[in-house]
């Protein structure tokens, strides 16, 4: 019953002062409200991410020839020239180790892309057509390389989005010629819009070797893991059978370069929660800065009904009744405003969703609102103690 009074007695109090009320809820309200908003959208970043790096291929290893230390290429494990490491036989020995589901090989070069009135320098990627299955890559128009391109070596080409853009319009590049360096190419396919690939240009890899860069040897391998829950074992495991199969007898001694999507992938995961972290301690200072508010009106209002406070107490009233009816006002007042804060957190995500996919989490939630408590019962403590430890005759005095 006493409780019940209490509470009551808060919601008078408030009702009494709206305006003063509400400004004092305005930093709880906020700090609420972004916390929960900033976690939504660090979710859905965070999700981005992760969506893009798995189309890239979360369970690929990449193998390139060279170190990446750019000063000792070509040296160590007795490959005199790096660059002659990947050729058919190295290819077989990687298809060949447990665990590997395929391999890809793929050459690059760089040439002029010339269409009637536009021309542009092009990365061309010589590949065979199981890298559209590895690389998860679309065909918006057209078809794929197929294997009978490669192994006919057929002037052949699949182009990105933006190139397809920039040079043919809103016309379908498919069966159109075009000139790459000396030679004339036919385009039969356009690849959806991907951003790793949408100004570079794919061709059979044998066509790549045989006609536009002349080598000999593949530039680099693309690997699929059977189980992408085994992709760091695996790295590590093909790196120690590729040391094996150049002689390699360290890491500074190798002639090629391992990475992985997922490496990566967990590097921008890790920044991603960082920056969200960040952004979350940000809005805690409105947390903050809110609760100094309820601290501050819950001041002037102990001053305000000091005579009230005498006349409780001179009927009897205890210490303990002051201090509830004053913490409870003040966890009153936070709990009120964290509640406006979380629905209009919910408000901002669904006007925020007609263009990105961000969700609140229950978590936020749940720490919002025990953060507002806090606040409440931290910030209530100093206004309620000192309108308890008031003398009656004192407060009976205050004018």
């Amino acid at each position: 019953m006493i409780l019940t009074e209490h509470i009551a007695g808060a919601m008078t109090s408030i009702m009494s002062n709206k305006l003063r009320s509400a400004l004092s809820m305005l930093g709880i309200i906020i700090g609420v409200s972004a916390i929960i908003i900033l976690m939504a959208l660090g979710q859905w970043a965070t999700s981005s991410v992760v969506d893009r790096f798995n189309s890239m291929g979360a369970n690929l290893v990449s193998v390139s020839a060279g170190k990446s230390n750019a000063s000792r290429i070509g040296w160590g494990s007795g490959w005199g020239n790096a660059s002659k490491l990947m050729d058919s036989a190295f290819i077989d020995f990687v298809e060949n180790i447990n665990g590997v589901d395929k391999v890809s090989p793929t050459v690059t070069s760089s040439k002029q892309f010339i269409y009637e009135t536009y021309n542009t320098n092009a990365n061309i990627i010589g590949a065979k057509p199981i890298y559209q299955t590895l690389k998860n890559l679309t065909i918006s128009d057209g078809n794929f390389i197929s294997d009978d391109d490669v192994n006919e070596s057929k002037r052949v080409i699949v182009i990105g989005n933006t190139l397809a853009t920039n040079a043919f319009g809103t016309t379908s590049p498919v069966g159109k010629q075009v000139q790459l360096e000396n030679g004339i190419y036919t385009v039969i396919g356009v690849l959806a819009d991907n951003s790793q690939m949408n100004n570079r240009i794919i061709a059979p890899i044998t066509t790549v070797m045989s006609k536009i860069s002349g080598a000999h040897y593949y530039s680099a391998i693309d690997i699929s893991i059977k189980e992408v829950k085994n992709i760091a074992f695996m790295k590590s495991f093909i790196d120690s059978e590729l040391k094996r199969y150049t002689w390699a007898t360290s890491d500074d001694d190798k002639p090629y370069t391992m990475s992985s999507v997922s490496e990566l992938l967990s590097s921008i995961e890790s920044v991603t929660a960082t920056l969200t972290l960040f952004l979350w301690w940000v809005a805690a200072i409105s947390l903050i800065v809110g609760g100094i508010g309820v601290m501050n009106i819950m001041l002037v209002s102990v001053t305000e009904r000091t005579r009230e406070i005498g006349i409780r107490k001179a009927l009897g009233a205890l210490r303990s009744d002051i201090l509830t009816q004053f913490l409870i006002e003040a966890l009153f007042i936070s709990i009120l405003a964290g509640l406006i804060g979380i629905g209009l957190s919910f408000g901002v995500v669904a006007i925020a969703n007609k263009f990105i996919a961000a969700v609140i989490s229950t978590n936020s939630i749940f720490l919002s609102f025990g953060s507002v408590v806090f606040i409440g019962i931290f910030f209530g403590i100093l206004p309620a103690s000192k309108a308890a430890n008031l003398k009656p005759i004192d407060a009976l005095r205050y004018e």
